[in-house]
């Protein structure tokens, strides 16, 4: 496939506001000219973002299940944090899966 340029005049702000378009949609500005103008969709930057957020809270729960392994196999508790409340830990786990599953849907 062959490719042709096509050039267009911009003042300096717009060329800014096209320039920081870009970068938010993470595309190169050639890119997203060519999607604006045949009428394609853009990347969703919500989505980068809430991929990002359920990352964090994916490390909080293997956070936690660490905690848990540690708790059910550390026979004289000598690895455990002193303050450890195992049903506690059971709560904030279910919260932590109910707040993944909740950004997974948001998706």
């Amino acid at each position: 496939m062959t490719r042709k340029q096509i050039k267009s005049y911009v003042t300096a702000k717009e060329k800014a506001e096209v320039d920081a378009l870009a970068e938010q949609a993470r595309l190169s500005v050639s890119e997203l000219i060519r999607r604006l103008v045949l009428g394609q969709r853009l990347p969703d930057t919500n989505r980068h973002k809430m991929v990002i957020e359920m990352v964090k809270i994916n490390a909080d729960l293997a956070r936690l299940g660490n905690l848990l392994r540690m708790a059910l196999t550390d026979e004289d508790d000598s690895l455990l944090p002193s303050n450890l409340d195992i049903e506690k830990l059971y709560e904030d786990i279910r919260d932590t899966q109910i707040e993944l599953k909740t950004k997974i849907r948001e998706l």
